[in-house]
């Protein structure tokens, strides 16, 4: 073969993120290799992979830088292109110049047809082919394989892009998120989406005892577990024991057992990750519940309800257990998007307002899409003004239960486990 192509490089400015891809890490322990592709180490596309910003990138410059060598010094200029490629888009020719005894080349070449519209993790192919300047005829060059992640921001705090810091953007975490979020082109879409996967998709269940943490972070000090919350949740390896509840109906896999804090950290740093900016508060006092539906559990107003049969659900002005504190995030300080319960809908109401959803939906065509009424149909506590979300939470009813209100959140300072 007269070209060869040697190594492609992504993240060929740690200082910009955008005209080239994000600083990314696997996890605390494990960088992603720069350059992303070697001809000489062979990478599935997951290692040989690349994260981009939506909106950093949009309307730049985006380059990747490719190295490229012939076997021996001679004076000539070859093209080089790649079909395929598709959220990077294929890339137009570009010139390889080798002469003065050079036989190793770098060349820059533009993503000029790429499509950072929305969140999303795709495994991508080029097909790269080569020309000798002023001839014909395509030759195959290489056929090269990566694994590319598209989020709507770089990811902000406590996320980092200074360079090697064990803080960067998880690949590990991507992997996740970028599914969970496919499709999102702006924040509240990403952490609706977010929101809905914790509450819904991880067999995770609302400790009924003590209502505590198992993943470390509650307020500004504390530090999330984020490799186990990884691995043990999302995806789905949570260890036979510790068992919560043991030889009640209640038992279960205790790091499928969550509370608030776990519900709100872990919210806060999948959103983040793709670009969308659920910060932590932490509420207290919080108060008396109104019916909600904790997350794995049904109706309730009683939260610890304990393991052997207890209510959960007693009257709503009845002596009853009670949140002394809740946590959950915010989007970028103002709406609210609570992971760890939704409110109960009695099941007429909820008909009815998806009904009116649907009902709006058809008529304008698809062009009028009242989300809140579809999420207020299945109780969702998403994208709600702090008023509205204390008044479908908070029950104070009675002067007992309005005295144990009444406290304000507070934005804390989120962190994870890194060593």
């Amino acid at each position: 073969m007269a070209l060869q192509l040697k190594t492609i490089t992504f993240n060929h400015d740690p200082l910009s993120a955008s005209n080239s891809a994000l600083n990314i890490r696997r996890n605390k322990d494990f960088e992603v290799p720069i350059p992303e592709y070697d001809a000489a180490i062979p990478r599935t596309p997951a290692e040989s992979c690349a994260a981009y910003a939506k909106l950093e990138t949009t309307g730049q410059n985006v380059i990747i830088r490719a190295r490229l060598q012939i076997p021996s010094a001679a004076n000539v200029t070859y093209e080089v292109k790649a079909s395929g490629g598709d959220v990077l888009g294929h890339l137009d020719p570009v010139q390889v110049v080798f002469s003065g005894g050079i036989t190793d080349q770098t060349v820059d070449a533009p993503l000029s047809h790429r499509n950072f519209k929305q969140v999303g993790r795709t495994d991508i192919v080029w097909f790269w082919r080569y020309r000798r300047k002023g001839t014909r005829k395509w030759h195959f060059l290489a056929k090269t394989s990566h694994r590319i992640y598209v989020v709507l921001a770089v990811p902000p705090a406590p996320w980092t892009q200074v360079f090697a810091d064990k803080r960067n953007p998880w690949t590990d975490l991507l992997d996740e998120c970028c599914v969970i979020a496919a499709g999102s082109e702006d924040a509240p879409s990403a952490a609706e989406k977010t929101t809905k996967d914790i509450h819904l998709n991880h067999s995770l269940r609302y400790d009924i005892v003590e209502g505590a943490d198992r993943y470390g972070f509650a307020v500004t000090g504390d530090s999330f577990d984020l490799t186990n919350w990884i691995d043990y949740v999302l995806r789905g390896n949570a260890p036979a024991n510790p068992v919560f509840c043991g030889g009640s109906p209640e038992q279960y896999k205790d790091f499928w057992i969550v509370n608030c804090y776990d519900c709100a950290a872990s919210n806060a740093l999948m959103s983040k990750v793709v670009g969308a900016g659920l910060d932590y508060y932490f509420h207290q006092p919080f108060g008396y519940l109104n019916y909600v539906l904790p997350i794995g559990r049904g109706k309730c107003n009683n939260p610890f309800y304990g393991c052997f049969g207890n209510n959960p659900a007693v009257g709503p002005d009845d002596p009853r257990t009670s949140f002394g504190n809740h946590a959950y995030p915010k989007l970028n300080g103002n709406n609210n998007y609570d992971a760890c319960m939704r409110v109960w809908v009695p099941a007429w109401l909820s008909l009815l307002l998806f009904l009116i959803w649907l009902i709006v939906l058809i008529i304008t065509l698809g062009f009028v899409n009242l989300k809140g009424l579809l999420n207020a149909s299945g109780g969702w506590l998403i994208d709600l003004t702090q008023p509205d979300y204390v008044s479908k939470t908070i029950d104070v009813s009675q002067p007992f239960e309005a005295a144990a209100a009444g406290g304000t959140p507070v934005l804390q300072t989120l962190q994870f486990r890194v060593v």
